[in-house]
């Protein structure tokens, strides 16, 4: 019986001094429809993200979770419920400043570029001053996304500070997806959009463009950043850079093969376009597949001014985590 207890306390100590497996980190990461999310969607399909953790010596797995809109998103990532956010400049810069003396939000990186159009069915909208009572322009989110501020950025130019949210009472807030259909339908006379939304919806010959974005901010902007809180990035060290790395080769990989690009696009997201619906937008020469966010300051200064964010600074790098300090943002 001796031996028998000492053949259990070995096993024991053996077992006591046995390296423990970590269970995998769950990352729950928001994505939204739209060309703009498809490097997004190319890391799902590739598990590009998984790949990069591994190298790192960080097993994960991922929950993609949907959202139209950045209001939810913010609301999700302070509950707890996510995990990495993906939204416009806008509600970045919003939870950004809110959160500076607790979760400490920043940026990650840009997921894309491209031009996103304010279009209308009402003829006699020709600049945002036509707009007036009767008509409704929807967007995700009223105030505070990407769209809604170029329309304030816009009004400024066009009539002045004074007329700075001149236009809002006439905006509502509504997923692209739903949006398109309104304003088709008659519902609705306004929708300012991103591709493939305002592509679909140009077909229209009712449809005209009333504001092209870049006109509104001066140039490139992100469509989409991925975000964090600052607890979510020291608990996870690794995988920062694991998310940024894999980000960066979806992009490539969608630069480098348009096709296989619009193949993931149409099966993870448009399901009922043709592959030559996909590549027409996708050859557009103004998709921007690039990680460096652009003019974040300049919507930052937009904000300030009209009362929307409180915190400010000069530097882009500010706003962000130090994985991608090395590209050439702004």
């Amino acid at each position: 019986m001796k031996w028998i207890r000492q053949i259990f306390a070995a096993g024991l100590v053996s077992l006591m001094t046995a390296p423990a497996f970590a269970a995998p980190v769950n990352v729950r990461i928001a994505k939204q429809p739209g060309v703009g999310y498809l490097p997004l969607m190319v890391m799902e399909h590739e598990k590009l993200f998984e790949k990069y953790a591994k190298q790192a010596g960080v097993d994960i797995t991922t929950e993609w979770l949907k959202f139209t809109g950045g209001s939810a998103m913010n609301e999700a990532l302070l509950s707890g419920n996510l995990d990495i956010a993906t939204g416009g400049i806008p509600p970045l810069l919003t939870i950004w400043s809110k959160t500076q003396n607790n979760y400490k939000v920043k940026g990650i990186a840009s997921i894309s570029s491209h031009p996103q159009f304010l279009v209308t069915t009402n003829p006699k909208v020709k600049t945002l001053a036509d707009f007036s009572e009767g008509d409704k322009i929807a967007l995700p989110a009223v105030k505070i996304s990407n769209q809604a501020v170029m329309i304030q950025m816009a009004a400024i130019k066009q009539m002045g500070e004074a007329k700075a949210f001149a236009v809002d009472p006439y905006t509502i807030s509504m997923g692209h997806g739903d949006a398109m259909a309104a304003m088709l339908g008659g519902t609705i006379n306004a929708h300012f959009g991103q591709s493939p939304f305002q592509d679909i919806e140009l077909k229209d010959p009712r449809v005209h463009v009333v504001l092209n974005s870049y006109d509104a901010v001066g140039g490139p902007y992100p469509i989409a950043v991925a975000y964090a809180t600052d607890r979510f990035i020291q608990q996870n060290p690794k995988l920062l850079k694991a998310f940024v790395d894999a980000l960066k080769e979806a992009q490539g990989m969608i630069r480098s093969d348009i096709n296989y690009a619009a193949k993931v696009w149409i099966e993870m997201d448009v399901k009922k376009f043709s592959k030559d619906d996909a590549l027409a937008i996708l050859k557009n020469p103004k998709m921007v597949w690039d990680a460096a966010p652009q003019n974040t300051i300049t919507f930052l200064k937009h904000m300030n001014k009209v009362g929307l964010v409180e915190r400010t600074t000069d530097n882009w790098k500010d706003v962000y985590f130090p994985a991608i300090y090395d590209l050439n943002g702004s």
